[in-house]
């Protein structure tokens, strides 16, 4: 009796075991920090996934805006009837950073506008007496293209404009997606804590080998050349001011935005872990929040099926 009582508690404990996998993996399309669960699967995985090939681009208008003392942004613009969404590139890129996620959003409706900062890929830096800021540059050039209201995702240094964007003009924005970055303010309680992570030789390594995660690097030699190709292209000619934010960016103003917010975290972003996004995303407590396994600083082009996946139906839930 004794070992059939135990035989039943056997087989009761194996189907809650897989019936807890199964929720698991269903809750990681709908849970805060769901790519958690995804990690499981991908590390049980011996198959590495293959590489992407940077797809065919639409067709896009160009331009540059001009700025006051001779600045200018470039930008690409889809065009379209479909929303908007407008992307904000990293310290190491430009309106060139995303050639992966232009046609799947064009494809999927959204009129896609990218453009870059003052001193980028194709953009005047102007006089250094006159840098403008964040939000009001970004203004001017949403003004020029006649956008009414935007999604707005900033990616690593893109972050920056997005917040200053978020608390100058938060009438104009549907959602705002953060990637890899903690805004463009100070946390005593999470900043501080970066001299632990990042040793003062960090900056003086090659920014492949910061940008983009081991992973990628190893599996993926080509991908990793042709992303150092665009982030020596995006370095314009060198010439660079600085910019300061419009606004003084808070987490009180952020959230008295009161915008949709997705924060979007690389498994292996030596600059900002899972953890410090973590921290971040507690700040804003009704946003949602993706962990994407492996991915170093350059999610967008690492990982690009699943994070233009999941900015997708972001998107989609709130135009």
């Amino acid at each position: 009796m004794s070992k059939g009582l135990n035989q039943v508690r056997s087989n009761k404990s194996a189907a809650l075991r897989k019936i807890a996998t199964v929720a698991v993996i269903a809750a990681s399309y709908c849970t805060p920090w769901s790519a958690q669960a995804l990690s499981v699967e991908t590390n049980n995985s011996k198959i590495e996934a293959k590489y992407l090939a940077v797809p065919k681009q639409v067709a896009v208008n160009e331009g540059v805006l001009s700025l006051s003392s001779g600045a200018g942004l470039y930008y690409w613009d889809t065009g379209g009837e479909g929303p908007v969404v407008i992307l904000l590139h990293p310290g190491r890129g430009s309106a060139l950073t995303w050639p992966y996620q232009q046609p799947a959003f064009a494809k999927a409706g959204y009129r896609t506008i990218a453009y870059s900062r003052r001193g980028y890929f194709g953009s005047p830096a102007g006089s250094e007496s006159d840098t403008g800021n964040y939000a009001d540059d970004l203004n001017a050039l949403v003004e020029h293209l006649n956008v009414d209201k935007f999604h707005i995702l900033g990616l690593a240094a893109g972050g920056f404009a997005v917040s200053d964007y978020v608390v100058s003009y938060p009438e104009k924005l549907l959602s705002m997606t953060i990637v890899c970055s903690l805004f463009g303010l100070w946390d005593n309680n999470i900043d501080q804590r970066l001299d632990f992570i990042l040793p003062e030789s960090f900056n003086d390594l090659p920014p492949e080998f910061k940008e983009l995660g081991p992973s990628y690097r190893w599996a993926h030699p080509e991908g990793v050349k042709q992303w150092i190709a665009m982030e020596k292209k995006s370095r314009g000619d060198g010439v660079r001011h600085g910019q300061p934010a419009k606004s003084t960016i808070t987490w009180e103003k952020i959230r008295a935005a009161n915008i949709p917010s997705l924060f979007i975290a690389g498994g292996a972003d030596l600059y900002q872990p899972p953890s410090m996004m973590r921290a971040a995303a507690r700040e804003l407590p009704h946003s949602e929040t993706l962990l994407v396994p492996e991915a170093g600083h350059a999610v967008q082009w690492e990982q690009p099926e699943l994070f233009n996946r999941v900015v997708i139906e972001f998107l989609n839930k709130n135009n």
